[in-house]
């Protein structure tokens, strides 16, 4: 029970740790990758050290290192954001000073993730071979207790992985959950503590046998097993990855889809380890590795063609879910499990079936399971930076896959070469396995990216309304009623045309074309751009030509999210001096080149200057300020994305800004409940002096302009001179938008309405911070729900008071109006 609990908590300071170190070290996939891999290193280095350490102390000593291992990772819990802090100020520093390359910024932040890492999670990975040394001390039978060890701990690793996913992160945020994980180290702490006090044994004789272990060095098998578990566990993270990175253009893109994936291979490891003690004694556990790294190897090989019918499966299931936040998450646990159960079944039995080869002799229970437990988190230390940065990106999530069964593959048949068997019965051996090979590659079909890109994690709802569209398309209309529904899916899915698909680092991005010729680009499956001129063109091209309308001189501008690359057009329509756009995906980039003419070519504007790094992360190092910055990430609600919709996320922009220079925040109220869209304005209205709303003439996109320093307030005259241009004009006009109407057109309230709105004395009002992100987690629930800001989507219905929208300009010029107006016709 208390190393369970000890899992719970040391799985919840994972997600806490990466949450938190992104802030500061960056979101790019490099700064995970540099994060993740100082903390499995930490886990292999304390398990490796205190291993040792282990097998030269006595009972009570284990206890008592054990109470402060448990002591020791909770107070570095406590003092992590102080040392954050700290972290921040150098990382701030030796940005504006050294300007690094991306090579030397990725060193520095694997220097500052080991500096801060290594110390918890030292003691973290050294708490298995210290309980392992305890528990078998006297027992000859050593795999078991330390299979049920293992059990214990992932067990509580899957409470802690779904508590801090849907329940603490939710509703307390990242103080209280991290309260929550030093509480359980204390009371584990403090349960051996007490056993410590009523264990009075002598101590010597554990010295005497790790002096005979000493002369035992492993031998040929064992260091093939060594070898096997290092490349096994390199393989893991290698499916992990690339399972993560297919299933969220099924499952969605939130934060509890990720906890839903985590969870389940976490089961599936656990259930494995359980199950190892029924195995029986006879059964040879050399032979057994083998068997269950192919099992592993060949069940993932199986499951390759399943994925691509995933999304099928999930709008068979999505319509019986009717609504119910809790059935959707009964589906996506589902899902995880067809693919994922089996072989991590398999995973979970491999670490008991280690021990059993590896440890002869309780004397040396520590050493061992410590070396054994390091070189299988170094193997997935090494396969998270391979898969995550290298593999998914040059040869996609498929053939991660594959790459990772033939890694499983590989350490079977490494043991099998050294085992002492006829030579007549390994080749047959190693000529099964090949076959067997051969005859699962030949039934592996490339996975279609149009299904993988359907995005039915958010569009489940039209697929049933794009039958007639489909059929119209194709020519099958009088056959459609004939087809089966996920025939008919396939073909609204496959009637695009497929333009660009890359998977690259962070996300799967893809730009198709519909048959009338509209194209449209995907970010892991779901729509971020299109060239539709009633919807997506018109959000596109507003959120990019308002500030620079409303502006006084607007020269230096920051755009967040370069997308089909249709707002920095837009803004660069004008005469402004320097245009940077942080863009942290290098396939965004490739696929805005297809809207070259939407977007008035500019990427080729020397003006133009793309920052490759997270928007977050480069406004934390920026040394210049702006006079605008566009504001266009994704949905508050998408993982990664969600923290440019925090208070200190608009604090980092009201600091680059220079005096009244306007900020631009893009909101999707189509997918917000108006309680969440209200969270937004509230935490915008905590930062920034003035905000006005407006819309963007598409349906439930809305625009929010605030300003720094003084009242909004706008010079008419200036607003004609400006949108008078021909460049700017064209830009807005071919949105069938009258550009000098345009205040009037989009208006929705000024600041005096904003506030009113938010006015709510009868509630605690709630803001979106970096400790408690509300819209992350309660925004996917109310779109399940079908609770959409509703008063904020049809745009003919916005049109705020002109008597309030005359506050917000001055000297107002009719007959210039009139003139603009007749002139353009």
């Amino acid at each position: 029970m208390l190393f369970m609990l000890s899992g719970s908590a040391g799985l919840a300071y994972q997600v806490l740790w990466v949450r938190q170190f992104t802030l500061v070290l960056g979101a790019s996939s490099y700064a995970v990758a540099m994060v993740l891999t100082a903390f499995m290193f930490g886990l292999g280095f304390g398990s490796w050290g205190l291993g040792k350490l282990a097998d030269r102390w006595g009972e009570r000593t284990l206890l008592r290192c054990y109470v402060a291992v448990e002591l020791g990772v909770a107070a570095w819990a406590l003092l992590l954001p102080v040392f954050l802090g700290w972290t921040e100020s150098a990382y701030i520093l030796f940005n504006q000073v050294a300007s690094p390359g991306p090579v030397l910024l990725n060193a520095v932040r694997l220097f500052l993730a080991f500096l801060l890492l290594l110390v918890p999670t030292t003691f973290i990975g050294g708490t298995l071979p210290l309980l392992s040394r305890l528990v078998v001390r006297n027992s000859q039978t050593i795999s078991v207790p330390v299979a049920a060890l293992y059990t214990a701990n992932t067990f509580g690793a899957i409470l802690g992985v779904l508590v801090t996913g849907y329940v603490l992160l939710p509703h307390a945020g990242v103080h209280y959950t991290t309260l929550t994980a030093v509480g359980c180290n204390v009371c584990v702490a403090a349960g051996f503590w007490l056993l410590s006090r009523r264990d009075r044994r002598a101590e010597g004789a554990a010295v005497q046998v790790e002096s005979a272990a000493r002369r035992e060095p492993a031998d040929v098998q064992q260091l093939a097993i060594l070898i096997g578990f290092c490349v096994s566990g390199a393989a893991t993270m290698l499916y992990e990855v690339a399972w993560s990175r297919t299933l969220v253009m099924i499952l969605g893109t939130t934060t509890y889809a990720f906890t839903t994936m985590l969870a389940v291979i976490l089961v599936g490891i656990t259930l494995g380890s359980a199950l190892y003690r029924y195995i029986p004694a006879a059964v040879s556990r050399t032979w057994l590795y083998v068997v269950l790294q192919m099992l592993v190897g060949f069940s993932v090989l199986a499951t390759i063609p399943a994925f691509e019918k995933l999304p099928f499966v999930f709008l068979s299931l999505y319509e019986e879910t009717a609504g119910s936040w809790l059935l959707l998450q009964v589906v996506r646990f589902s899902l995880c499990g067809l693919v994922m159960l089996i072989p991590t079944v398999a995973m979970g039995m491999l670490f008991p079936v280690v021990s059993a080869l590896f440890v002869k002799r309780p004397g040396h229970v520590g050493s061992r399971i410590g070396q054994a437990y390091a070189v299988n988190t170094f193997g997935a230390a090494a396969g998270a930076c391979l898969a995550g940065l290298v593999l998914v990106p040059g040869i996609g999530m498929e053939r991660t896959i594959l790459a990772g069964s033939l890694l499983n593959l590989l350490a079977a048949l490494g043991l099998v070469l050294v085992i002492p068997v006829r030579v007549l019965f390994r080749g047959g051996v190693i000529a099964g396995t090949l076959a067997l090979l051969l005859f699962q590659f030949a039934f592996i079909g490339a996975w279609s990216p149009h299904i993988l890109n359907s995005g039915v994690y958010v569009y489940a709802s039209r697929y049933e309304s794009m039958r007639d569209r489909v059929g119209e398309a194709s020519g099958v209309k009088s056959a459609i009623h004939d087809l089966s529904d996920w025939d008919v899916w396939e073909l609204a899915m496959k009637q695009y045309k497929l333009l660009f698909y890359d998977t690259g680092p962070a996300v799967t991005v893809a730009v198709m074309e519909r048959p009338d010729g509209l194209r449209f680009l995907t970010i892991d499956g779901k729509t971020d751009a299109s060239t539709s001129t009633t919807t997506d063109m018109r959000t596109q091209v507003m959120i990019g030509q308002l500030p620079m309308l409303f502006h006084d001189k607007p020269e230096d501008v920051l755009v967040v999210g370069l997308g089909s690359g249709v707002t920095v057009g837009s803004v660069l329509t004008h005469p402004v001096r320097s245009v940077d756009c942080a863009e942290i995906s290098p396939a965004v980039i490739k696929a805005a080149t297809l809207f070259a003419e939407e977007n008035h070519d500019a990427l080729d504007d020397p003006r133009l200057h793309i920052v490759r790094r997270d928007a977050r992360n480069y406004l934390l190092t920026a040394a210049h300020d702006y006079d605008a910055i566009v504001s266009q990430p994704s949905n508050p609600w998408v993982r990664g994305e969600s923290s440019l919709f925090t208070k200190e996320y608009y604090e980092l922009c009201h600091s680059r800004l220079r005096d009244d220079g306007v900020f631009v925040q893009w909101v999707p109220a189509y997918h917000m409940a108006e309680n969440d869209l209200k969270l937004i304005l509230r935490t915008l209205a905590s930062v920034f002096d003035d905000l006005t709303l407006w819309s963007s003439g598409s349906a439930g996109d809305l625009v929010i302009v605030a300003k720094k320093g003084g009242p909004f307030l706008v010079d008419h005259n200036r607003f004609l001179n400006r949108v008078s241009r021909s460049s700017v004009w064209d830009d807005i006009a071919r949105l069938d938008l009258n550009p000098a109407l345009l205040p009037s057109l989009l208006f929705v309230m000024n600041g005096s309405e904003v506030s009113a709105l938010l006015d709510d004395p009868g509630r605690h009002p709630l803001l979106n911070t970096d400790d408690h992100l509300v819209t992350e987690f309660l925004t996917p629930k109310r779109m399940v729900a079908g609770t959409d800001a509703r008063t904020f989507l049809d745009p003919h219905e916005l049109h705020g008071d002109m008597n309030s929208l005359n506050t917000l300009f001055f000297d107002w010029n009719t007959r210039a109006l009139q003139r603009l107006i007749d002139s353009n016709g």
